[in-house]
């Protein structure tokens, strides 16, 4: 195996908990909702708006702004309780808006972790799917240009890029061009098994990483990660088991001694698996499994 030069990672709920600024969100939005339209439930609310934000979290088209688009959804979400307000949908969805980014930060020893693997002089980039206006604000309000010198958004590609989001080879391949290194020198972490993980063993990579948050989903049969992580900050141990990165240096005696005592337990199981994409079977199974899940993160 050549080796390693770069990591690649997604950006919604690998680096940053996007599940919980959205928990956040919604329960400043139900509050708001039941303050701004009375007899309004606000819980039923949010469960009425999330679906049809997984469905169509913008204009498919293109015609309608990101914004204006999921106001629109607030409405919807509001006729089925037989209110119509146009602007307390338009409050709601800035709420919404204001809230998960004002939350949005890298999640505590993710910073650390990326510049450890930097220290090695591995090269580090963020890939994201998603509308170029809503992933961009992100990348804004968590500081990623502070840590990462590049950042690819898929519905930037799309728009003027490479032309392809994930799991598409060209934008991991595009990735590579941008850090300066072969597909086979690189891994890519992320919590989609299609998007991040069937992506990167479609472009070639050298290893596709998955993050399973405290392991609360299932993997697929025949869909092979080379490790599974409850957290990304698991990935400098999983990427020593996959002998991608040397182990650090021993310790003194006297340092082993107090590090035994004060070590969490292992974690980041490693499958050790070779990198190859996953039998056609495998990959409509995962489909399937993550078009009904929750939470994963539409944009």
């Amino acid at each position: 195996m050549q080796p390693l030069k770069a990591v690649f990672f997604d950006l919604d709920d690998t680096l940053v908990l996007t599940e919980d600024c959205d928990r956040a969100a919604f329960k400043r939005v139900a509050a708001l909702a039941e303050e701004l339209v009375p007899g309004v439930c606000g819980r039923r609310l949010v469960n009425d708006w999330r679906p049809m934000f997984h469905s169509s979290p913008w204009c498919p088209e293109g015609k309608v702004e990101v914004e204006a688009w999921r106001a629109t959804l607030w409405r919807a979400a509001l006729a089925r309780q037989g209110r119509e307000d146009d602007a307390a949908a338009a409050r709601l969805q800035h709420c919404f808006s204001s809230t998960r980014l004002e939350h949005f930060r890298f999640g505590a020893g993710v910073e650390a972790m990326v510049q450890r693997l930097q220290g090695l002089g591995l090269a580090t980039l963020i890939i994201s799917n998603g509308h170029r206006s809503v992933q961009r604000a992100k990348l804004e309000a968590c500081q990623a240009a502070r840590l990462f010198p590049h950042a690819l958004v898929g519905g930037e590609e799309i728009a003027v890029g490479c032309g392809h989001e994930k799991p598409h080879p060209a934008i991991f391949h595009k990735a590579c061009s941008l850090v300066g290194c072969h597909p086979s020198e690189a891994v890519h972490v992320g919590d989609s098994l299609i998007a991040d993980v069937n992506g990167a063993l479609q472009a070639g990579l050298a290893a596709a990483i998955w993050v399973n948050r405290d392991g609360a989903r299932p993997v697929p049969t025949g869909l092979r990660p080379a490790a599974m992580l409850s957290s990304v900050l698991e990935l400098p141990s999983a990427l020593q088991q996959l002998k991608l990165i040397a182990p650090p240096a021993p310790a003194p005696p006297l340092a082993r001694a107090a590090a035994a005592v004060a070590a969490p337990a292992p974690a980041a199981a490693a499958a050790r698996h070779a990198a190859e994409p996953a039998p056609e079977s495998a990959t409509q199974q995962a489909e399937q499994a993550e078009q009904g899940d929750p939470s994963l993160n539409p944009g």
